[in-house]
């Protein structure tokens, strides 16, 4: 078993160009490539700190749903939480609730030509009546040039 539970390194951001840091990060041998073949990243950024996930996943394409609104009832957010349960949540921001306003983004093991899609985009389509917007986008494979 591996003793450390995390790995740190420590980067000059002064020789760095763009405030861009390229950093090689090990995606070890637990996660076998040959049933993971693709690696999900999920930035999130606040004032103090930049916080990477990494997943594993299968597809080279998922779907991410974001969700945000004013003033939006318990009910619309219990019926939201029945609907995205039924589909496999790969990365959940939980709720948020900034300056008054709801947030909730979602990264979802659907591609875009899965039948569940579909389904699940009927659904978000029956909602767009309550006081909420709903945003569906296409995370795919993006091309890594090797030098």
């Amino acid at each position: 078993m591996d003793d450390k539970l995390t790995v740190a390194s420590i980067y000059n951001r002064r020789t760095s160009e763009k405030n861009v840091v390229n950093i090689n990060i090990s995606l070890s041998n637990k996660f076998k490539v040959k049933d993971y073949p693709f690696a999900l990243i999920i930035q999130s950024t606040t004032e103090n700190q930049i916080k990477l996930t990494i997943y594993p996943i299968k597809k080279e394409k998922i779907i991410k749903i974001t969700l945000f609104g004013q003033n939006v009832s318990d009910n619309t957010i219990e019926m939201l939480s029945e609907i995205i349960k039924n589909y496999e949540i790969i990365h959940s921001s939980g709720l948020l609730i900034k300056k008054m306003k709801f947030f909730y983004e979602c990264y979802l093991n659907l591609n875009p030509t899965d039948n569940e899609y579909k389904d699940l985009k009927g659904f978000l389509n029956k909602i767009r009546n309550i006081p909420l917007e709903v945003k569906i986008e296409e995370i795919s494979l993006k091309s890594v040039k090797r030098l």
